[in-house]
C-alpha cells in the first residue's frame, strides 16, 4: 500500500526542504483513509456579507492581518517560487519520454504519483501550522481537517504548476500533458483532474486568492466527528470575509467567489475518484 505523511503536524520544524525531506521515521496515514472522512463539502455558509454580525465585528485591521497571515503562510510553504515555475515552464517531455512514462507498468507509475503527492502534502501541513488559530484547536481536529482537505487544497495549489496554454502539468521537474500518466489506468481521474487545471487557470487567481481559497477549503466546519466544529467555524468565516475583501480590494468581478465555489463539486468528485483508486 501507498502511503501519505502528516506527521509535520506534530513537529515544530521549518518548512519543508525537498533535498533534506526524510519520511522514514514518520507517522503514516495509509492512502486510502485520506478521504474516507469526507462529507459534502458545505463552505460558506453565509451567502452575503449582509446581516453577518461577524462581518460587522471584525476591523478592517483585523481582515487585514488575516489576510497577511495567511498569504505569507501560503507563499513561505510553496513547492515552488514563481520565479522557479518560470523557468521550469517550458521543460517539456519529449515524446520518447513520455512513451517511457506509458510503459511503466501501473504500481510503477502510482508510486512515483503517491511520493509526489506524499511531499506536496508535508508543504500543506506545514501551511495549515502557521494559520493562525489552527494550532489551537484540538489535535483530533487538526488532524481531521488536515485528512479531510489536504488534497482539495494540493488540487488548487495546482494552478500554480499547471500550463493551460499548451495543457500541461508540472510532474518531476518537467511539463507533461495528460498522456503521460496513461499507465495508470484512470483516465477519468486524470481527464477531471486537468479540467479542474484549466477551469481554474481562466478565473486567473491571484497569490493572496489562492492563499485565502486554500485556508477557507482546509478551515472546513462540517468534516465528520470534529469536536469543535463552531471554532473552526469561526476561523473560516474570518478567512472568508478576508477573501471576499480581497476579490473586492483587487475591483475583480462579483461573480469572481461564486464562479471559485462553483469548482468546489469537481474537486470532490476528484477526491471521490482518487479513493476508488
Amino acid at each position: 500500500s501507498t502511503y501519505y505523511n502528516l506527521d509535520l503536524l506534530t513537529s515544530a520544524q521549518p518548512s519543508p526542504d525537498q533535498s533534506s525531506m526524510d519520511v522514514g521515521d514518520a507517522k503514516l496515514i495509509k492512502q486510502e483513509s485520506i478521504y474516507e472522512l469526507m462529507l459534502e463539502p458545505g463552505l460558506f455558509a453565509h451567502s452575503t456579507l449582509e446581516g453577518s454580525q461577524l462581518a460587522s465585528d471584525m476591523s478592517m485591521l483585523e481582515i487585514d492581518r488575516i489576510a497577511q497571515n495567511v498569504v505569507k503562510s501560503h507563499l513561505e510553504t510553496c513547492q515552488y517560487t514563481t520565479e522557479e515555475l518560470k523557468k521550469l515552464a517550458w521543460m517539456l517531455y519529449t515524446q520518447e519520454e513520455i512513451r517511457s512514462l506509458q510503459n511503466k507498468s501501473c504500481e510503477t507509475m502510482w508510486q512515483q504519483c503517491s511520493l509526489q503527492i506524499s511531499n506536496a502534502i508535508q508543504y500543506v501541513v506545514e501551511f495549515a501550522k502557521r494559520i493562525d488559530g489552527f494550532m489551537e484547536l484540538c489535535q483530533n481536529d487538526q488532524i481531521i481537517l488536515l485528512k479531510a482537505g489536504c488534497l482539495e487544497v494540493l488540487l488548487i495549489r495546482m494552478i500554480q504548476a499547471f500550463n493551460p496554454l499548451n495543457n500541461t502539468v508540472l510532474f518531476e521537474g518537467k511539463y507533461g500533458g495528460m498522456q503521460m500518466f496513461k499507465s495508470l489506468g484512470c483516465d477519468d481521474l486524470i481527464n477531471a483532474v486537468f479540467e479542474l487545471g484549466r477551469n481554474l487557470c481562466r478565473l486567473q487567481l491571484s497569490d493572496e486568492e489562492i492563499a485565502l481559497f486554500t485556508a477557507a477549503v482546509l478551515l472546513s466546519p462540517d468534516r465528520p466527528w470534529l469536536t469543535e466544529s463552531k471554532q473552526v467555524q469561526k476561523l473560516q468565516d474570518k478567512v472568508y470575509i478576508a477573501l471576499q475583501h480581497e476579490i473586492q480590494k483587487k475591483h475583480s468581478s462579483e461573480d469572481k467567489f461564486s464562479k471559485m465555489i462553483s469548482k468546489l463539486p469537481l474537486m470532490k468528485t476528484i477526491c471521490n475518484l482518487h479513493l476508488d483508486k
